[in-house]
Order: structure tokens, then C-alpha cells, then sequence
């Protein structure tokens, strides 16, 4: 598996979220592949088995030099969906979560910043604004406020953070269940349901709220 990451890392695909159109060198695929290198040379050390560590170790840092040279907005100071790119996508707010970088990185705070400007649409966050092919309006993505609430604690803004996750916790119905998606002007679930990621990300939130003050 670390290998196939390896050797794969620069190749375009489609993203978390499946997108129609062209493939892209989405960042949080490369930090996805720069994760499965990490984990597979720690295993290696800790577990001592054998394996193509330095190797393994000059693409880790390939795949670092790439995202933050190509998949950062210098001018902005935030990171960006894909190489090349302008646009926002919310994926960018698990990329801490790998360990590629801290969640109190300025660039970090920055990008949790310009993520909640330009996809928040009533207290919910969109997964991006990018036309992707599909027709219709697409509604806010419920995982996402939970990854931006569970951001925000571990930046240590817990007023902001529990703002965020109570008011994706208000779109559960009266069973608690959540869906993917939600419709703030019409105050309706949309989208799969129950969706497992949602309620996965709903723990994670609140996981980091219970460390903070």
C-alpha cells in the first residue's frame, strides 16, 4: 500500500467527493498519499520490519514540497482545493488531522478563516462553490461544520467551535439522526440519511470540545 502511495502520489484523480469533469491534483489527496508514507515508515521503525524507508522518506518530503508550493495561495496565505487552483474546498480542514501540519499553523487558521467566508451559507458549510456537472443547488454538507467546529477547538477557539457544532448539531431530526446535506433556507435534510460520515464527524467535534476549557 505504501508503495503503491509512492509511486501514485502525482498522478491527478478525483477527489474525496468523487467530482465529475476532469481529474485534478486535489490537495487533500496528496496529503492523503504524504499520510499513507508517514504511517508506513512509522509502522516500519516502531514494528521493525523491513522496507524501503529512505526511499519512502525523500517522496514524503516530495509530496511536501509539492502542496506547499503548489497547493498553497501565497498571496492569501490559505491552501487551496487543487494545484493551480483559486478555489476553497472543505476538505482542506482534515488536513491536521493527518499530522501534515499543525491545526494552530497560521496558514492553518488562515484557511479555516477563508473557508468559513466563502462556503458558510446560514451557520452550515458548503463542501465547495466549484461548478462540478450536477444540476440544482446543492445544500451545506453537515460533516463539514462538524470538521470546521472540531478546527476551531483545536485552535483553541472554543466559543467560535461550539457555536459551529451546535448548529450543525440542530439539523439531527427528533431521533438524532443526521443527514449528508441540510437546507437552511428551507430547514429540510437533503441527501443521504442517515450518513455515517456526518455522525462519524459529529464525534469527532465533540471529542475536541471536551478537551478544551
Amino acid at each position: 500500500i505504501v508503495d503503491t502511495a509512492s509511486q501514485r502520489w502525482h498522478e491527478t484523480d478525483r477527489g474525496f467527493w468523487e467530482v465529475r469533469g476532469d481529474p485534478q491534483h486535489f490537495v487533500h489527496s496528496k496529503v492523503m498519499c504524504w499520510t499513507a508514507l508517514d504511517r508506513g515508515i512509522r509502522i516500519a521503525r516502531q514494528c521493525g520490519l523491513e522496507g524501503p524507508i529512505s526511499s519512502w522518506e525523500a517522496t514524503r518530503k516530495d509530496i511536501r514540497v509539492a502542496v506547499e508550493r503548489d497547493g498553497y495561495d501565497a498571496e492569501r496565505g490559505v491552501f487551496v482545493r487543487a494545484f493551480g487552483s483559486d478555489e476553497l474546498d472543505a476538505t482542506l480542514l482534515l488536513l491536521p488531522q493527518t499530522g501534515f501540519l499543525e491545526y494552530t499553523d497560521e496558514r492553518m487558521i488562515r484557511t479555516v478563516d477563508a473557508l468559513r467566508e466563502e462556503l458558510e451559507e446560514g451557520g452550515l458549510l458548503a463542501r465547495y462553490r466549484t461548478q462540478d456537472g450536477l444540476q440544482g443547488k446543492e445544500g451545506t454538507f453537515i460533516a463539514c461544520t462538524f470538521w470546521l467546529a472540531e478546527c476551531l477547538a483545536r485552535q483553541g477557539r472554543f466559543e467560535e467551535a461550539r457555536e459551529a457544532f451546535e448548529r450543525a448539531d440542530s439539523t439531527a431530526n427528533d431521533l438524532g439522526l443526521f443527514a449528508e446535506e441540510y437546507l437552511p433556507q428551507s430547514n429540510e435534510l437533503a441527501g443521504n440519511f442517515p450518513q455515517g460520515l456526518t455522525h462519524l464527524s459529529h464525534i469527532g467535534a465533540a471529542l475536541a470540545l471536551q478537551d478544551g476549557p
